[in-house]
């Protein structure tokens, strides 16, 4: 894996790898942010909810640094690569802990560690806040690259924990 390593004034916030460069997002970065996402979900086999209440969240998650973190990957100016993580609380956990809501590689870029180059930079940030546990929820069991990703996930030291429900309300 190509290891992202901190650089420049800030660099606790910054990551450079080879080709790209893994990052907080900024309020500037909301617009290819929320297409990235719509894709994300149109190819978990959903939809993505209306474009103006992505972009509130995406700039709310942006203000707000308790609520979580949206780090991208940009290459040359360019979206490549984003991730969502929101921080949880939970007595099981005695404290706070990282839920990563989104992961997604533009499909032009895949197989090139850009997805663990963006968990690289949020271990590193996570560490930063005494988080010391993250954890993720894999798609659904009709999803085609259901066992890619939990390789990706297995290969980046996570364990399966079990599954995930849900109810919409």
């Amino acid at each position: 894996m190509n290891e992202a390593t901190p650089t420049g004034p800030g660099a606790e916030a910054e990551w450079q790898t080879s080709d790209w460069q893994v990052r907080p997002a900024t309020h500037e970065d909301v617009e290819t942010l929320v297409l990235g996402v719509s894709e994300l979900l149109v190819e978990l086999g959903g939809s993505a909810p209306e474009r103006a209440a992505l972009e509130q969240t995406a700039h709310a998650l942006i203000d707000d640094r308790d609520a979580g973190a949206l780090l991208v990957a940009v290459q040359e100016g360019e979206l490549v690569g984003l991730l969502g993580v929101s921080w949880q609380h939970a007595l099981r956990v005695a404290g706070r802990y990282g839920l990563i809501q989104e992961l997604w590689v533009h499909p032009a870029w895949r197989g090139q560690t850009i997805g663990g180059d963006l968990l690289v930079a949020l271990f590193e940030l996570a560490r930063g806040l005494d988080i010391a546990r993250l954890e993720v929820g894999l798609p659904g069991e009709r999803f085609a690259h259901l066992g890619a990703t939990e390789a990706f996930y297995v290969n980046n030291g996570f364990q399966t924990v079990g599954t995930r429900m849900r109810r919409l309300l």
